[in-house]
């Protein structure tokens, strides 16, 4: 009688076949994948020790980084101190007055420009540069007219004279002409804007900018550059009067 059973030799070979594609399954299903897991912690490894490591860095530096950012913003503070935190009229009028009072100059009349952009900062609540053009005719020797030039550039605040124009009399030997003044400041600080002192002028004045009178100078010559300011004021009772002052 014939048998169908398997015989040991086909046992053993159908284990190994199994055995190895157990092992096969193992590999591709559980060791690669395994594989790939840790070569993943592995570079994420490396991203945060890369982290740390900068991490570390700033904690190292962190007293330079505090030093700096205080360096930084006494910078800041510096620049702002340097800028008027507004340029209104009066304070235009203030420096023209005293340009004639310091420097000898008479100024004719005042063209004003106010409140020009020139350059607006990025960031929030960031200030922006601003600045008043004034166009002032003169009339000056030539001494009193490079004193102004001076004046203008040692003013306390920010300012330039982007141009002047100058024609000499050959009557009066004097200077006549135009110098354009440039009055920078920052609107959108924490500076408050200081009113400008007194100017001595007062109120009735008809001509704010006075009379070019005649002088006599050290060497008896005849010369110009001081100024009178006619006031009208009431003496009595429907009496109106002029005064002078220098």
């Amino acid at each position: 009688m014939k048998t169908t059973g398997i015989t040991d030799k086909e046992k053993q070979l159908l284990f190994v076949v199994l055995a190895l594609a157990i092992l096969a399954a193992a590999y591709f299903f559980g060791f690669v994948k395994l594989q790939d897991q840790a070569t993943a912690i592995e570079q994420s490894n490396v991203t945060d020790q890369a982290e740390v490591d900068q991490l570390q860095g700033m904690v190292d530096r962190q007293a330079e980084t505090v030093k700096e950012t205080e360096g930084y913003k006494q910078t800041i503070k510096d620049i702002i101190a340097k800028y008027p935190v507004d340029v209104p009229q009066e304070k235009a009028i203030y420096l023209v007055q005293q340009m004639e009072d310091l420097t000898g100059i008479h100024a004719t009349a005042i063209n004003f420009s106010m409140d020009n952009l020139a350059y607006a900062f990025s960031g929030e609540n960031a200030p922006s540069g601003m600045y008043a053009l004034l166009g002032v005719p003169y009339v000056a020797t030539y001494a009193e007219f490079k004193d102004m030039l001076k004046y203008v550039t040692d003013f306390e605040d920010r300012t330039t004279t982007p141009s002047v124009t100058a024609d000499f009399d050959q009557v009066t030997g004097l200077l006549t002409g135009t110098v354009n003044i440039k009055m920078f400041y920052l609107r959108g600080t924490d500076k408050e804007y200081e009113p400008v002192p007194p100017t001595g002028i007062e109120s009735g004045v008809p001509d704010i900018f006075g009379t070019l009178i005649p002088t006599i100078n050290e060497d008896g010559t005849e010369g110009y550059g001081r100024m009178e300011y006619i006031i009208d004021v009431l003496e009595g009772e429907g009496e109106e009067g002029n005064g002078t002052t220098d």
